[in-house]
């Protein structure tokens, strides 16, 4: 159930324009622009990721989509929401011609369960 809520939020969050809201966790931000640089250049560390979570770095395009981004990764926070133990993170990427929206979700041991990455429209 809480799996089909994270599902339904990401899609919502992904499909709706957003404003930046203030970042107070610029240490996860810096984390979150860290793996994402990596996962460009397809060197994402497997020991940030879940089983579930490493599946999300196959997905045909994101690395492309990724290296249209200037580094180092600008990244606005959208929004945090908490769902038990997961922390769903929804940032906005600087990146030419659209930005991209990115949602990750850590679990409690703060490795990603989730990265989903889309065009901005």
């Amino acid at each position: 159930m809480k799996s089909n809520k994270l599902l339904y939020f990401c899609a919502l969050l992904l499909a709706v324009p957003a404003y930046a809201i203030p970042d107070q966790e610029p240490d996860v931000t810096r984390q979150v622009a860290e793996v994402l640089e990596q996962a460009a250049e397809g060197q994402a560390p497997p020991e940030r990721f879940t089983e579930r979570g490493a599946t999300y770095l196959a997905a045909p395009g994101a690395a492309g989509l990724l290296r249209r981004c200037p580094r180092p990764l600008a990244l606005e926070l959208l929004s945090r929401q908490v769902y038990g133990e997961d922390r769903l993170y929804v940032y906005r990427a600087a990146c030419r011609p659209l930005p991209l929206r990115i949602a990750i979700d850590f679990n409690k041991a703060a490795r990603i369960n989730r990265l989903e990455i889309a065009e901005d429209r």
